[in-house]
């Protein structure tokens, strides 16, 4: 059960929010069709699969950077540039077309009421691995912080980006729930750093990893969340 006092609730974002692979998908194609008309000998020579495999290689070789996954796809993309010859223009004109569309998300239904009704009683924070703006998506000023991976300088499941987001709130960790959707990253490395864990489980998975302990509350929607605080909490 979840323990109160509950005064804050910090949120995931991908696959929290919105369903975010189809978005990246989306992006990626958007930026190399930017780059098939203006640095043609770039995908003459390159498939989005095999971008996406250079930005593997950048990051193996960038283990320090790993939490930005900005730089990675900049330190890509300057160095394709320096292989085809072209000018480092390049890096920022196709990122922008990719970081455009990453932010151009379908919420979930429920995303908006639900941080609706519940921002009456909480406060409301997010941290997150990735790099969508709310800003841009239309959500920050649901929001008293949010919080990257990229400022913090560390991933979850660190416990070091959970305490980034509510350091001086004067909230104590046990009085703050995360609500996300991956196991390790969000459940565990949550409950590492002392917040209390809501796993969201959007699509009905019935296998849970054995080697992580289950959260004490399992919802499918923000507004069965909102229902289960209303009632105990």
């Amino acid at each position: 059960m979840i323990k109160p006092p509950i005064r804050a609730i910090c949120f995931d974002l991908d696959n929290t929010f919105w369903d975010v692979w189809p978005v990246i998908r989306r992006a990626e194609q958007l930026m190399y069709e930017f780059l098939s008309e203006r640095y043609p000998k770039v995908v003459a020579a390159l498939t989005i699969e095999a971008m996406r495999e250079a930005r593997e290689e950048t990051a193996a070789r960038h283990p320090q950077m790993k939490h930005d996954f900005t730089f990675l796809r900049k330190q890509t993309l300057r160095e394709h540039a320096e292989e085809f010859g072209y000018a480092e223009g390049m890096v920022e004109e196709a990122f922008e077309i990719f970081i455009r569309a990453r932010n151009e998300v379908e919420l979930y239904d429920d995303v908006i009421p639900g941080l609706e009704r519940l921002r009456r009683r909480f406060r409301l924070f997010t941290a997150t691995n990735g790099n969508a703006d709310l800003e841009q998506i239309g959500l920050k000023h649901l929001f008293e912080r949010t919080t990257s991976a990229r400022e913090v300088g560390a991933l979850k499941p660190d416990p070091l980006i959970f305490h980034k987001a509510i350091e001086g709130t004067g909230l104590a960790m046990h009085e703050v729930l995360y609500v996300g959707d991956d196991p390790e990253l969000d459940v565990a490395g949550a409950r590492a750093a002392g917040m209390q864990p809501v796993w969201i489980d959007r699509i009905g998975t019935t296998d849970w990893p054995q080697e992580i302990e289950p959260p004490a509350l399992t919802v499918r929607t923000l507004l069965e969340l909102v229902a289960h605080l209303e009632g105990s909490v």
